[in-house]
């Protein structure tokens, strides 16, 4: 495994190193892309997980080392009793597909503000990691970025709370079902561009990711009250010719979705979607983070600022991530 380590990364010195301790981390979202990655490394690094899962999903893909606790997120009484067992929280859970702002909102802000509150009345002083989003930045682009935005208002504006917020970029990595077609028609020399070929993006591994969240327990104490957008090192991001370059094998064909043809498919969508009432991978909303021309990280703090807090370094940069990505598959 020695080619993934990145090479855009700079050294910096190691923080001291602190006491290990056990916890027992409750986690929201496990079942998850993201959570299955994070509930795996916090029990490989000693933790207790305690998975809050849905009362009617009757499958439950978690480890068996993992304590499942049924509970709709939604329900104060049922977050509050799951919230007494802990020592530290991890809020993973989130919507990232929906028709109305109601089916960003139910999840990413009334979801959060029943954790908030659940936390602050058993135990303001437990330390929660909130995940939000880099379009957590872009609140004005779609319902989305506003509910995300929302949601991690709920926390950062409360000094009571031991918080810290970040705001990953696009993840992606073993298990992802999002960027996966992309990737791999891109990694087979399909390049195609939606709508805008001046963007610049930032990435990160899901393994990197998981690896950020056991960190942040280690070191909750000194990351309490920041907000961090962390990536794979590359602070200024990819554009589309350095994508290309870093993941595709071959090249065959090059499409570029004009932005008005990727307006009218969005709206289309997003109609069909509300009459077959489903959540659609593409609404006018969605339309908009994809013209955003930059989805590098602003305003908070960034991974630099996270390595040298914990010690934390991402390791698989877009080429290397892609190739092991789909190594696995």
């Amino acid at each position: 495994m020695a080619e993934h380590l990145g090479s855009g990364t700079s050294p910096l010195s190691e923080p001291p190193r602190p006491v290990v301790k056990s916890h027992r981390v409750l986690l929201t979202g496990a079942t998850g892309f993201i959570g299955r990655h994070v509930e795996r490394q916090l029990l490989d690094a000693g933790h207790q997980v305690l998975a809050i899962v849905r009362p009617e999903r009757t499958s439950v893909p978690l480890d068996p080392r993992t304590s499942v606790i049924r509970a709709n997120l939604l329900d104060p009484v049922a977050i509050g009793a799951a919230v007494a067992q802990a020592t530290a929280v991890i809020h993973l859970a989130g919507a990232v597909r929906g028709a109305t702002a109601d089916d960003f909102s139910n999840v990413n802000v009334v979801g959060v503000q029943v954790m908030r509150d659940a936390i602050i009345e058993t135990n303001a002083n437990l330390p929660v990691l909130l995940m939000s989003s880099l379009a957590a930045s872009f609140p004005e682009l779609s319902e989305y970025s506003a509910s995300k935005r929302a949601g991690e208002d709920l926390f950062t504006a409360d000094a009571r709370l031991r918080w810290t917020a970040i705001r990953p970029p696009a993840v992606y990595g073993p298990g992802d079902k999002e960027l996966r077609l992309l990737l791999n028609l891109l990694r087979l020399g399909v390049i195609i561009i939606p709508g805008n070929p001046d963007q610049r993006l930032s990435f990160i591994h899901v393994t990197d990711l998981a690896s950020a969240c056991v960190h942040w327990l280690a070191h909750h104490q000194i990351l309490a009250h920041r907000v961090f957008s962390i990536d794979d090192g590359r602070s200024d991001g990819y554009d589309w010719p350095a994508i290309v370059n870093e993941v595709c094998e071959r090249r065959l064909l090059k499409v570029v979705i004009p932005p008005g043809l990727l307006r009218v498919l969005g709206r289309v969508n997003g109609w069909m979607a509300d009459r077959l009432h489903r959540a659609p991978m593409l609404s006018p909303g969605k339309v908009r983070e994809l013209m955003n021309p930059s989805w590098v990280a602003r305003d908070t703090e960034g991974t630099e600022a996270f390595a040298a807090a914990t010690g934390w370094h991402p390791a698989w940069q877009l080429g290397h991530g892609v190739r092991q990505t789909f190594s696995r598959a």
